[in-house]
């Protein structure tokens, strides 16, 4: 007969510190995010923290054209309409990002405190700037996010990350 034991967390004492109090979960879309998050709400789930899930839009970049004979410089011939289309379209799936990693959390975890963060940049300064802002005690993030062939000439987010954050990160495969 096989015996199951059941931990539940302990509660802290009064005057007792946490190791593990806030808690950065950058998500992404990803399949390795999402994985990031069922971790994470384990983690916070052990130690009672309070659980912060970011999500990064990256601006719109559009090309610029140069003529070094002319010393013109033009951007190219993409509207401003379409851009504008573009954003919106990114902004209204990174929020679905948030809103569904939310209701997941919500439900999995319903006595956990967690919120949502958008914001706009370059991902990996984001993270370690709201790592840094929020004083996190750890950031937990997927391996690979979205980025494709991006990622392999230039480096992964996770990486950077790893490599300039203030705290602890928690890379999730």
């Amino acid at each position: 007969m096989s015996q199951v034991v059941v931990k539940r967390p302990r509660r802290r004492l009064q005057g007792e510190q946490n190791f593990i109090e806030k808690i950065l979960v950058a998500l992404d879309g990803s399949e390795s995010a999402d994985k990031a998050l069922d971790f994470a709400l384990d983690l916070a789930q052990k130690y009672l923290a309070s659980i912060v899930l970011l999500s990064i839009i990256q601006p719109v970049i559009v090309p610029m054209i140069s003529y070094p004979a002319t010393r013109v410089r033009s951007v190219s011939s993409v509207p401003p309409a379409a851009i504008g289309f573009y954003s919106k379209g990114f902004r209204a799936g990174h929020k679905k990002v948030l809103s569904q990693a939310l209701k997941k959390a919500k439900k999995i975890r319903p006595k956990l405190e967690v919120s949502t963060k958008l914001v706009e940049g370059r991902p990996s300064d984001k993270i370690i700037e709201a790592a840094k802002e929020g004083n996190f005690d750890i950031i937990v993030m997927g391996s690979r996010g979205l980025g494709g062939i991006k990622e392999f000439f230039l480096g992964s987010v996770s990486d950077r990350v790893a490599d300039e954050a203030p705290c602890p990160v928690l890379i999730v495969k």
